[in-house]
């Protein structure tokens, strides 16, 4: 029986995330230990911003029981057998819980019944109603569940309900792939954690929570460093014995570039938990970027000891023997592997392309060959070999083991991109197309879906493609308006053509047509928001329009995306002058003349930027 779990609707004054955690808990009790066919519903609603962002957020999506047309509809959409939905509302300490179950075809629901309970009284409700959703969907109990009592990692209920305000917030953060709503911030989630550790700091669930809401929130830049950096020093002071809080310190620490805090957490994780190749990878990579390979060096041997078969910290141990000038040792690492694991396909093809990096192209050859000969699945040693191959013009060859992989993988985008290329240099343009085609389809990040569509237009349609490049010709040779009225006609036809709005973008700041250059720039940046000369392009429109704060908060947002990247702090500098920021903008300039050096080009701007 397949079944469906709805979130339990909140009524007003009552917390959202206990109505659907509630029900959430109940289905995963029964998905985890029962193997039950069931789906947990979330009611996640899709938030444009002006940014161009679309958002996601909970809802609650009624306060009170939702009418049988809305089951319906789920009913015929989700193909289940049975829908479980019900209510909850608390006050004070009291709760009331109404649950319900409809089957398909039938308005009646089956079974509806409503009880009211304390937070005392809460583990044997939920216990209560695992059983009552396993009985009406059928499903066998283990033992875990079906005694009088079950664990729930706590005696505390009311430590178990902060657990499962902060499990909601986890949730949606996993959920919305960090796509959260502007206004959402995790400082509720970590406060309802910590005051459940604190109620019992032997109870895990809390503490493992907010670690992983801790590292999410530090990857997807929400919330600020401070916020999570009290929240953890918090946990370590909880719980002190725990080393998943000082690695999630040495994490966020590492994030903000305060590397000696960083290292200092990792070396405290690591001496409460020493067998964890993990932690070393992570000390060894602070320590790279203080500059201290030797002692890099070290950790990432001992992760590499550690690890079984599978090397991930051989790249890591490989990179610092390049950086220190040491990369005939590379290809000795990679041979052990192969000498104590035979089978490790990845071992032979490291092996090999060391070889070839170190210019032994005859021996890397007889290593690949060997490996190809000696191995039964050898798909990964095709990979490696196969752009050594193209590099070699052995183009036939070539394609015929991207064909290969791609017959094991067919959504591998670096592969598909290669093959591609491959296609192009063997003069087999008319494959590209479908293996363009090949990549949209295999959900690319923005970037990588910009330049696949616009190899896709440029082969599709040449003629149009040929327009643009004679734009730019026009552009070039500064005739801008003739270049504009080349481009207008081409918007609807070419709408995801990105060089067509990067042209026109360019051409409409450089005749002071602010607005129509802004809406080219926004809408450039839609389609490759990895464009670096976009930004500045909608900086320029956005100045021209007199918009400079707007401008400087762009461009705060595009710094901190993109952390290394020159342009894009020339245009903060500039951006945080003109709207007042004076210190700060000349800081800037002096940070950049600190890590370029003199540079006659950019004299002239970071000249600006400091006037």
């Amino acid at each position: 029986m397949k079944v469906a779990v709805l979130p339990f609707n909140a009524a007003e004054g009552t917390k959202p995330a206990l109505g659907r955690q509630f029900a959430g808990f109940a289905s995963e009790q029964l998905r985890a230990h029962a193997g039950a066919d069931i789906n947990t519903v979330s009611y996640l609603t899709q938030i444009p911003e002006q940014d161009g962002t679309t958002r996601m957020a909970f809802v609650n999506i009624a306060e009170s029981l939702l009418p049988y047309d809305q089951l319906k509809e789920l009913f015929e959409q989700a193909e289940v057998d049975l829908v479980m939905d019900g209510t909850l509302s608390q006050t004070d300490d009291k709760f009331e819980m109404t649950v319900r179950f409809h089957t398909k075809n039938m308005e009646e629901a089956i079974y509806q019944d409503t009880q009211t309970f304390t937070t005392a009284e809460l583990f044997p409700t939920l216990q209560g109603l695992i059983k009552l959703l396993a009985s009406k969907a059928e499903i066998g109990l283990p033992e875990f569940l079906a005694g009088e009592t079950m664990q729930f990692g706590t005696e505390n209920a009311a430590a178990f309900l902060d657990f499962l305000e902060g499990y909601d917030a986890l949730s949606y953060l996993q959920q919305s792939n960090g796509m959260v709503a502007l206004e959402f911030s995790p400082q509720p989630a970590l406060d309802a954690l910590l005051k459940a550790v604190e109620a019992d700091p032997t109870f895990e669930g809390p503490y493992q929570v907010l670690v992983q809401i801790a590292r999410a929130c530090a990857h997807y830049r929400i919330g600020t460093f401070e916020m999570l950096d009290a929240a953890l020093k918090r946990l370590t002071e909880l719980v002190p014995t725990q080393f998943l809080a000082f690695f999630a310190l040495g994490e966020i620490h590492q994030a903000v570039n305060s590397l000696s805090m960083a290292a200092e957490f990792l070396e405290t994780a690591i001496s409460m938990h020493t067998g964890d190749a993990g932690l070393y990878n992570r000390l060894g990579s602070v320590q790279l970027q203080l500059g201290m390979p030797i002692n890099a060096e070290r950790n990432f041997r001992k992760a590499f000891n550690l690890e079984g078969e599978d090397k991930p910290s051989g790249d890591f141990l490989a990179m610092v023997l390049g950086q220190t000038g040491r990369g005939h040792e590379i290809a000795p690492l990679w041979k052990g592997v192969v000498d104590e694991f035979p089978e490790n396909a990845q071992a032979h093809a490291k092996y090999a392309v060391a070889l070839f990096q170190e210019g032994k192209q005859e021996e890397a050859e007889k290593a690949f060959e060997h490996a190809l000969g000696e191995l039964e699945e050898n798909t990964v040693v095709k990979r490696y070999y196969a752009p050594w191959l193209m590099q070699k013009g052995e183009l036939d060859r070539a394609m015929d083991f991207y064909e290969d992989v791609l017959d094991v993988a067919p959504n591998d985008i670096q592969v598909l991109t290669e093959y591609a290329q491959t296609l192009e240099a063997a003069g087999r343009e008319f494959e590209v197309p479908q293996v363009m085609k090949d990549i949209l389809a295999s959900n690319p990040d923005p970037n990588t879906r910009a330049q696949a569509m616009a190899r896709l237009i440029e082969l599709e349609q040449p003629k149009r493609a040929q327009n643009v490049e004679a734009a730019q010709q026009k552009l070039e040779e500064g005739d801008i308006q003739a270049a504009i009225s080349s481009l207008k006609p081409l918007r609807n036809w070419l709408a995801d053509y990105w060089k067509l709005w990067a042209l026109l973008s360019s051409a409409y700041n450089r005749v002071g047509q602010f607005v129509e250059a802004e809406e080219a720039a926004r809408r450039l940046l839609e389609l490759y928001p990895g464009c670096e000369p976009a930004f500045g392009e909608l900086v320029s429109a956005l100045h021209g329009q007199g918009k400079n704060d707007e401008a400087y908060q762009l461009m705060q947002y595009a710094a901190t995306h993109n952390p290394q990247s020159l342009p894009i702090h020339i245009n903060l500098g500039l951006a945080a002058k003109r709207a007042g920021h004076v210190d700060e903008a000349r800081n800037l300039a002096k940070s950049i003349r600190e890590a370029i050096g003199p540079n006659e080009e950019l004299e002239p701007v970071l000249a600006e930027i400091e006037s």
